[in-house]
Order: C-alpha cells, then sequence, then structure tokens
C-alpha cells in the first residue's frame, strides 16, 4: 500500500472520529442547553409566582370584599323596598277594616267570630260587651240572642265613644280585644305576616 493511500485512510479515521466526538460534544452541550433552560423556566415561574402572589391575595381580597358589599346594598335595599311597601300597606289595611265594619253582614261576621271566640276561651257569665255608639240596636240584640243561645245569659253591651270599629268582650280580668286597635295592636307581627305573604308571592 502507497504511503499517500495510507495517510489518506488514516486521515479519513481521524475525520470521521472528530466528525463523532464533535456530535457527542454537540448533542451533550445541547442536552446541559435544555437543562439549563428547563431550570431558569422553573426558577423564573417559581420567582413570578412569589411576586405575583401578594397581588392574587390583594385581587382575592378586594373581590371579596366588593361582592360583600353587593351583598349588603341589596339587603339594604331590599329591606328599603319592603319597608316602604308595608307603609303604603298599612293606612289600606286600616281603610279596609273600617270598610268591613261598615259593611252590615260583614260587621256581624266580625262580631260572631269573636264572640265564639270569647265563648272558647271566657266563663259564659258576667260579660260587658264594649261597642261603638253607632252600632245598630238590632245588631245587639241579635249578638245578645246569639250568646243566650250558647248559654250565656247575662251579657251587658256598653257604648265606648272611644271604639270607632269592633267590640271588646270583658269578662273579670279578662279580655278579648277585637277593635279595630286590639286588632292593629300588635303592628310587628302583622307586619311580618305581610312579609311572609308578600316573600311566598315572589
Amino acid at each position: 500500500m502507497k504511503l499517500e493511500q495510507k495517510t489518506r485512510e488514516l486521515l479519513e479515521i481521524a475525520d470521521a472520529y472528530r466528525a463523532e466526538h464533535c456530535q457527542a460534544l454537540l448533542a451533550k452541550a445541547a442536552a446541559e442547553t435544555r437543562a439549563i433552560l428547563e431550570a431558569a423556566h422553573v426558577a423564573a415561574r417559581h420567582h413570578l409566582r412569589a411576586e405575583l402572589a401578594p397581588q392574587h391575595a390583594r385581587l382575592r381580597a378586594e373581590i371579596a370584599a366588593a361582592e360583600a358589599t353587593l351583598v349588603t346594598q341589596r339587603r339594604l335595599r331590599n329591606q328599603r323596598y319592603l319597608a316602604a311597601i308595608l307603609r303604603q300597606a298599612w293606612p289600606q289595611m286600616v281603610q279596609a277594616l273600617r270598610g268591613q265594619w261598615e259593611t252590615p253582614a260583614q260587621r256581624t261576621s266580625w262580631v260572631m267570630h269573636h264572640l265564639a271566640i270569647a265563648l272558647a276561651a271566657m266563663p259564659a257569665e258576667g260579660w260587658r260587651i264594649q261597642h261603638p255608639e253607632d252600632w245598630p240596636a238590632s245588631e245587639r240584640e241579635q249578638a245578645g240572642q246569639w250568646l243566650q243561645a250558647q248559654g250565656n245569659v247575662s251579657a251587658e253591651f256598653e257604648a265606648d265613644a272611644g271604639l270607632t270599629a269592633g267590640i271588646r268582650v270583658v269578662c273579670g280580668l279578662n279580655l278579648l280585644d277585637a277593635s279595630l286597635d286590639g286588632l292593629l295592636a300588635d303592628r310587628t307581627q302583622i307586619e311580618g305576616r305581610l312579609l311572609h305573604y308578600l316573600e311566598q308571592e315572589r
């Protein structure tokens, strides 16, 4: 084999080794570069999270505070709305009850209903029935006859200038106040019932 050919073969072997060695070095460098970049990305993400965490916490707190404020504002607006409805409803209810008392059939129903309640709760004697001065005598007589039929024989009817509608039944220390003022005395309870009915209708 000639020296020139031998030299060429040795050069080819050296070139192949060098190429293979360079390829290995490049692959190793690329892997190290990827690892460095990945570590840098992880570190950057951790750093960014650490930087943003207080801002996220502040934003969450601001959102929660805004939501709480909104809930409070809605509740207050609803309370004002219901209070306005009750202010409007109260005089209408008073007028409706006056209207019932001024209608003979409804007045009779009002009286008989509450006399029946009194009979169930009070001794059937010694009654004083207080009533408005303009309650017709014929209706008083009808109520007295009904009471006698139920076993109450000693009811006395007393006109009371302070009553404008309804009756009061007095028996000793017992009192059934079915006057207009008596029926409306517990305004808080009545308004609570009105609100309950309003909520059911909404």
